[in-house]
């Protein structure tokens, strides 16, 4: 079935499988297309843009998620966590005479927010990060678990020692990488795997000792994807000087030009089962699904860890989630979830919550702690839950209120704050025209933050411990802010989107993530391997 989005006007269909999953957990059928309902869970996300301000109970300064600007107080997490409140405090009654949405604000708007996003007791001198947990002496880091030492970068997982990267996992010693997994001393290289003591790899899998290689296997001493000599390779890597800036700044261009020569892959997965996706592995049944593992009947779902399965529009976190429709930052434990956002870990049978953890039969609940039996903040009986969240369910279906996520004005942040600016970036005016906030950026210049960043001019400073890091790997100072070298890495990075072309070898029409304006030969996976080995 095919129908129009209320939000872009582009058709989308509907097929019997989702048709059957909305029966299955009822609710009504979306009114906005795949990609505008991807677009406005990923604006709940603020995983990278930290605020000084004031917690609003202790009046202490503290480190926040949230602008200063935000309409809800903000509390420190630690106190957040603390039996120092109580989120029933706020409970108010439905009011049948006024619509859910609006309620539902003034109820959000109320109840204190945490400052951060993290599980406050497994973080060691890591307080300048958001979305994580299990750190020790990080910086400036976003959704990231189980790391140590490492500093300005996000989705990075079990990494140790690694600066200024993006969607790498267990990984050492690396510099400037992207999607990435089980690399040492790798820099400046994309989708590489087992790889260490390199620069500039794409592609490439357990290599050692190569520059500016792509789609090689298990080489050493190549620069250009043409073999040398150990004593060549090192007395051309001399030559190339990559200590410096202008020596580094000649090879990157090299690299990118010979990169444009040599063929792509249609889709970056492996060891899939009936599924369609980029960066999608070790999953099945699953489809339209991009940078997750681990899934099992999902569709239209992002940035998860599994296990997951029977999740259908779900982004950011997963881990052990189960029934999850039309949510985002929730996950560890969740199960029957719809229309949540924000929610930690051990919910169940939750809709229309933000800042839950642990509860269980819950109905647009703002910042409820291990509860059950709750409305809008208020305590009832079973019985009383039950008939009261059907009376509601039926106000809101007759509204068309229910079914959907929650409007563009109840994200709590600025669209260029979150995550929707790294995969989906717009101007102002077109993110205002499209109904979302913006915030304007001024450079709040520091006494200590003496260097101008190349690309946007604003001032920033480096720490000692990427001075020591760069000293010690031999690279030169970055000429660019954090946030835009950020941005550099998000843009080498395809669409989330999915088109369909022909491969440029056999002929065969597939599905790729790859921009149709970029140059490159695409392959579909049959013919890709038979190049490559």
């Amino acid at each position: 079935m095919l129908k129009p989005c209320q939000n872009c006007q582009v058709s989308f269909e509907i097929d019997d499988t989702e048709s059957a999953y909305y029966q299955r957990i009822s609710v009504p059928a979306p009114v906005d297309c795949p990609k505008c309902r991807l677009v406005r869970r990923l604006t709940e996300r603020n995983s990278k843009n930290l605020f000084y301000r004031n917690c609003d109970l202790s009046g202490k300064k503290i480190v926040s998620q949230y602008s200063p600007s935000v309409p809800f107080p903000v509390y420190d997490q630690k106190i957040w966590w603390s039996d120092e409140w109580d989120a029933m405090n706020y409970g108010v009654d439905f009011d049948f005479g006024r619509p859910f949405f609006e309620q539902f604000e003034a109820l959000r708007n109320r109840v204190p927010q945490m400052s951060v996003f993290v599980i406050g007791d497994t973080l060691e001198n890591s307080d300048f990060t958001n979305c994580t947990g299990y750190l020790k002496n990080c910086y400036l880091i976003g959704e990231a678990d189980y790391d140590e030492d490492c500093y300005f970068s996000n989705r990075i997982y079990y990494c140790k020692n690694t600066f200024d990267c993006s969607t790498i996992y267990e990984s050492e010693l690396c510099y400037e990488c992207i999607d990435c997994s089980g690399c040492q001393r790798l820099k400046y290289s994309q989708d590489c795997k087992n790889c260490h003591d390199s620069y500039f790899l794409k592609d490439c899998i357990a290599c050692q000792d190569c520059i500016g290689c792509v789609n090689q296997r298990q080489k050493q001493y190549m620069i250009f994807n043409k073999q040398y000599s150990k004593e060549e390779y090192l007395a051309m890597k001399a030559d190339l000087n990559l200590e410096s800036s202008s020596g580094l700044g000649n090879l990157r261009e090299k690299c990118e030009e010979f990169f444009k020569t040599q063929p792509v892959r249609d889709l970056h997965e492996e060891q899939n089962q009936n599924s369609l996706g980029d960066h999608l592995y070790n999953s099945k049944n699953s489809s339209w699904c991009f940078d997750s593992r681990d899934l099992e009947d999902c569709k239209y779902c992002a940035r998860l860890i599994g296990p997951v399965k029977d999740c259908m529009d779900y982004t950011s976190w997963g881990s052990k989630a189960e029934l999850v429709y039309q949510c985002t930052a929730t996950g560890d434990g969740a199960y029957n979830l719809k229309f949540c956002s924000t929610c930690t870990t051990n919910n169940s049978n939750m809709e229309y919550c933000f800042s839950c953890t642990g509860c269980d039969e819950v109905f647009g609940c703002v910042g409820l702690k291990r509860k059950k039996f709750c409305i809008f903040n208020k305590q009832y009986s079973e019985k009383e839950y039950r008939a009261l969240k059907a009376k509601i369910i039926s106000q809101m279906t007759a509204s068309g209120e229910y079914g959907q996520f929650f409007p563009k004005n109840l994200s709590p942040h600025a669209y260029n704050d979150t995550l929707a600016m790294d995969l989906f970036p717009l101007s102002k005016e077109e993110v205002l025209a499209a109904g979302y906030k913006w915030r304007d950026v001024e450079d709040a210049v520091k006494s200590d933050a003496n260097l101008s960043c190349s690309d946007c001019n604003k001032s920033y400073k480096l720490i000692p411990q990427e001075i020591d890091f760069y000293a010690q790997n031999g690279i030169p100072h970055p000429q660019n802010c954090p946030l835009c070298r950020h941005k550099a890495r998000q843009k080498k990075r395809n669409q989330i989107d999915l088109a369909q072309r022909n491969c440029d070898k056999c002929s065969k029409q597939i599905m790729s993530t790859v921009d149709p304006n970029q140059t490159e030969k695409v392959f579909c996976k049959d013919c890709y391997l038979a190049e490559v080995y």
